[in-house]
């Protein structure tokens, strides 16, 4: 073990650690722009900069990143020259890149808010952690520096898209300045990974909790967006887990059971709007699914539950909700059950968190309030606004200078009314899950016309096969009281 003092206070860490790494043991922070724990140290940023004591030695300012702990070395981290340097660095960096927000706020700590020198409006401060992270860790070496001084610039060999790039966007990732570093190295754009539990409407990294109530409630690596699973290359994951807990070679397992009966409780399916071209998902940002916007109005979802529009971030003045959407038609005659209810919900709850003055329509064929309360809930939706209009809507139209759609529709007198929102939401509903036909072979049930398991009147969960029993809509749309 290595025995040194940091700003007076002894420390012990293994042998070939670097100073960097000995200070954030003591809880203490030294700003750095070009130091990550799973690439090798660079030193190129001088912002973590610490004034070192040791024995025969005149004290020095040396970068911290990049100089190894000694025994009997004493260390100081924010001395007066230590401030004085970290200044001048940050000052340097701010006349580079001030744009950059990550720079302003660390510039902002030495004093500086403007740069006493020439602006350059640059988008790189040369930390090389690009370069390293695509040569260390990707394997690929797809960009690199070219040039020495004045000329020193960062550029993919000859200056060309490098067909070596695999577009996976760490590079980007890892920019401290935010830098598109892949538009320069590659013709393709990095795709992101969206998340699911908030039905696509922000994105997740490749490690993950893939909800908040998961079982078990830990990270799991996503295979098909791991680097690491896909082309053995990465592993940072790896090299910054303090717990070592990462297991590339955990497999899944199948494990057989002896059991005295079955319950299949497969869930439901949404329907998929993109199906319906007609009203435009999937093509124009601002239509979303009820689902979507569920997510939307949670605290825990993407906006933190403001109610935003996806385009543009800002508040919607008008929403519309189309109900019966993959309910009621040729393909799904059946209602769904549900919809009428959330959309309400959804609108009341919208409307409490926007303020009264949110505009909010549904669009029904027929309002199903059957259940407990349900009408009283309903009436109580009139009674705060919310507009219930009888029509079945046949499109939406994007305005493509503002983004807002446009419906069109016929009132119960036969008028023709136009109008625009700034939100659509689609009611969609219940289908029987993809696998429902596999499960229906393996377990020997059978199904109805509709896709949903088959049972009788008089005994709703029991299934053609003894021992075998259903549960949930499995059987057919139902809400969660029933």
């Amino acid at each position: 073990m290595i025995r040194l003092t940091i700003n007076n206070q002894p420390v012990e860490v293994p042998e070939g650690v670097n100073l960097l790494t000995a200070i954030e043991k003591c809880g203490l922070r030294v700003p750095t722009l070009c130091y990550h724990k799973a690439l090798t140290p660079y030193g190129a940023c001088r912002l973590c900069v610490v004034e070192i004591h040791a024995p025969g030695r005149a004290p020095t300012i040396v970068a911290s990143c990049s100089y190894p702990a000694l025994d009997g070395l004493s260390v100081y981290t924010d001395t007066e020259r230590v401030r004085r340097a970290r200044k001048i660095t940050a000052e340097l960096l701010l006349a580079r890149c001030p744009d950059s927000e990550v720079i302003r706020r660390i510039a902002a700590e030495y004093g500086v808010s403007e740069p006493r020198i020439k602006k350059k409006y640059d988008d790189c401060i040369y930390c090389g952690l690009c370069v390293r992270m695509c040569q260390e860790r990707m394997g690929r070496s797809a960009i690199g520096f070219t040039g020495r001084g004045p000329r020193k610039k960062l550029e993919p060999p000859f200056g060309k898209h490098n067909p070596m790039c695999w577009t996976c966007g760490a590079c980007d990732f890892i920019c401290p300045v935010g830098k598109k570093v892949s538009s320069q190295t590659s013709l393709n754009v990095p795709i992101p990974i969206l998340n699911p539990y908030n039905m696509g409407l922000n994105e997740r990294p490749a490690v993950s909790i893939y909800y908040p109530q998961a079982i078990p409630n830990k990270p799991a690596i996503d295979p098909q967006a791991c680097v690491r699973l896909k082309y053995n290359a990465c592993g940072i994951c790896d090299a910054v887990c303090e717990a070592k807990a990462i297991r590339y070679d955990q497999k899944d397992e199948t494990i057989q059971l002896n059991v005295g009966a079955v319950i299949l409780a497969p869930g439901y399916d949404l329907f998929e709007p993109k199906a319906n071209n007609d009203f435009g998902y999937g093509r124009y940002p601002n239509v979303i699914t009820s689902l979507q916007f569920e997510r939307i109005l949670s605290p825990s979802g993407p906006y933190e539950g403001k109610v935003l529009r996806p385009s543009d971030l800002r508040p919607p003045k008008r929403i519309a909700f189309i109900q019966c959407v993959g309910s009621r038609d040729y393909e799904r005659d059946y209602c769904s059950a549900v919809c009428c209810m959330y959309a309400t919900k959804e609108a009341i709850i919208a409307k409490e968190h926007a303020g009264e003055d949110l505009q909010c329509d549904i669009f029904f064929m027929d309002i199903r309030a059957f259940g407990k309360g349900f009408e009283t809930y309903y009436e109580r939706a009139k009674q705060l606004g919310v507009n219930y209009i009888r029509c079945r809507v046949p499109k939406v139209e994007e305005v493509p200078e503002t983004k807002n759609l446009r419906i069109t529709y016929l009132t119960d007198d036969d008028r023709k009314v136009s109008q625009e929102y700034d939100l659509v939401v689609l009611s969609v509903g219940i289908q029987p899950p993809k696998s429902v036909r596999q499960i229906a072979e393996t377990f020997g049930v059978r199904l109805n016309p509709f896709g949903f398991c088959e049972t009788s009147v008089f005994h709703p969960v029991e299934t053609g096969r003894e021992g075998i029993y259903v549960a949930g809509p499995f059987t057919e749309p139902k809400d969660i009281p029933e």
